[in-house]
């Protein structure tokens, strides 16, 4: 999902990465796969929401 929202609430894995340098590779790699799962559920959720 590459589309900006602006909010203080949602951020993608990009952003919070970068809000947090101190995480490492190692960490990232696990968190990177559920927080994309969270960003694919959320952008579900607001689809449904608008159908």
């Amino acid at each position: 999902m590459s589309a900006k929202m602006n909010t203080k609430y949602y951020k993608t894995w990009e952003e919070y990465k970068a809000q947090h340098p101190e995480i490492e590779d190692k960490q990232a790699g696990v968190m990177a796969p559920k927080m994309q799962s969270y960003e694919d559920m959320m952008f579900e959720f607001v689809i449904y929401l608008l159908l």
